[in-house]
């Protein structure tokens, strides 16, 4: 699908000449013919002026002859003569046009000059208009779909984008359904400001010193202050705002707006970044990530986060857009070197990784606690992979989880030659639903770059026995 703006801007690059062939009217070839036969008439009569009466009505006739003569066989055609009074009116322009071509010569500025600048000019208004026109969810996506196509690059502005992108994402304001940051409720563009004053008070951020921040000195009930004025004028700059309301989790007195230290909370965050880039945006993708301070780890899905290139944000940029892109990597099927025989109902294959159901899981069937058995996964197609996630223990509940082995350490070989070791972490505790226990063991093992391939095969190289069993147990693996 074609991003409408994006075609806007190639057809305005393109010069439009102007078709001058539109002033071409009669030629005069056709008249002075007439004026000619009209003279030498004129001198026969002079010559004979015998039987004036006779020759006159002679001469009358040879004139209107040659009239018509004139005007259907010396160099214009019947056709082009429509009737006297437009062949006037073409006559005349056609005369009066080198005079205004003259004119304009003597002004420095030919009449196709002047039509080149017009047409440039209504070409740059148009320009102007549609690339200021702000673009719609739809057509963000569409744009979005199309930078994609593009190689990555990496412009001067990396660090800048990365940390605009790190400020949507810590925000937790993405979901699957996309907003254009601007237009977002006042709630989500609280939380999106409060990260962004987060960044501009590090000072050791791309927003370093953006703002003026004053010591509360007990005048308020705040650490710090900034002015309010200075704050709006900034975040138009770095998200578009235009009608700044403070929010209820905002508040401000006095001009300033009061900030106060708080608790970590969870944060969205976005890994193994790629830029991509057109003549009037940028794009920042990447595998997203759900994360705590209790070392809770899970999926979101692939960020999209669209700039708007625009000289004037003070930045050059301006966040525009934003989606999580819910795909995923689809596993065709799996294949272990062993598995734990079924047993009262229960299943303890391969394909239990890959069911989305964390109260199944795969457990090694070899004596001891299976370091050495292998996982394979096999995708449905060669694509582009930048690690995996595992759900690692039997976390269909707290007792299963202690009673059964976990691993320690892991060895993934993403094919051609890209192998990469992980350490494998995690905990339980009591009363922990299915869902608690998968979100403390997730863990990833992912490369630096992508690679295409079809095929990865995961290897226990160290595991921890349970209380009870052996068994070294996995819930589920997540290829992104």
């Amino acid at each position: 699908m074609l991003n409408p703006l994006s075609i806007s801007n190639r057809l305005s690059r393109e010069s439009a000449a102007g078709d001058m062939a539109r002033d071409a009217g009669l030629t005069t070839s056709g008249d002075k013919e007439v004026y000619k036969y009209y003279a030498l008439s004129l001198a026969q009569t002079d010559v004979k002026r015998k039987n004036r009466k006779m020759r006159k009505i002679t001469v009358m006739i040879i004139i209107n002859l040659l009239l018509f003569l004139g005007m259907t066989g010396c160099g214009s055609k019947a056709e082009n003569h429509k009737s006297p009074v437009a062949d006037n009116k073409d006559y005349v322009q056609e005369r009066e046009k080198p005079k205004k071509e003259e004119t304009a010569e003597k002004t420095g500025e030919s009449k196709e000059e002047k039509a080149s600048h017009k047409d440039n000019t209504d070409q740059n208004s148009d320009e102007d208009k549609k690339k200021h026109k702000p673009l719609t969810e739809a057509e963000c996506r569409a744009e979005i779909e199309l930078l994609r196509e593009n190689d990555p690059v990496l412009p001067p502005m990396t660090e800048l984008l990365a940390e605009m992108a790190r400020c949507v994402t810590f925000s937790r304001i993405l979901d699957e359904h996309g907003m254009i940051f601007s237009q977002m409720d006042n709630d989500r563009k609280a939380f999106l400001r409060s990260q962004i004053i987060d960044d501009v008070m590090w000072g050791e951020t791309a927003f370093g010193g953006a703002l003026p921040i004053e010591d509360s000195e007990d005048r308020y009930d705040a650490d710090k202050l900034i002015p309010v004025d200075d704050a709006i004028e900034f975040f138009r700059d770095v998200y578009g705002e235009e009608n700044y309301k403070p929010a209820r989790y905002e508040q401000v007195k006095d001009g300033y707006i009061l900030i106060s230290y708080g608790d970590g909370d969870p944060w969205h965050i976005v890994e193994h970044m790629q830029i991509f880039e057109d003549e009037d945006y940028y794009l920042l993708t990447g595998p997203a990530f759900y994360e705590d301070n209790g070392g809770t780890i899970s999926f979101l899905g692939y960020a999209d986060i669209l700039f708007e290139k625009n000289g004037e944000s003070r930045y050059g940029v301006t966040l525009l857009y934003g989606r999580y892109r819910n795909e995923k990597i689809r596993v065709s099927s799996v294949n272990t070197s062993s598995e734990l025989p079924a047993a009262n109902g229960k299943t303890y294959s391969g394909m239990n990784l890959i069911d989305g159901d964390y109260t199944t899981i795969w457990a090694d069937g070899v004596p001891g606690t299976g370091v050495g058995e292998t996982i394979t996964l096999h995708l449905d197609n060669e694509q582009s992979v930048y690690g995996i996630q595992i759900c690692n223990g039997y976390t269909a509940g707290y007792d299963l989880y202690c009673k059964n082995g976990v691993l320690t350490d892991v060895s993934v070989d993403f094919g051609k030659g890209n192998i990469k070791e992980g350490s494998m972490e995690g905990y339980a505790y009591e009363g922990s639903t299915p869902k608690d226990l998968a979100d403390c063991n997730r863990n990833k093992v992912e490369l630096d770059e992508p690679v295409m391939t079809d095929t990865i095969t995961i290897t226990i190289t160290g595991a921890k026995k349970g209380e009870k069993y052996e068994d070294t147990c996995v819930s589920e693996i997540q290829v992104y």
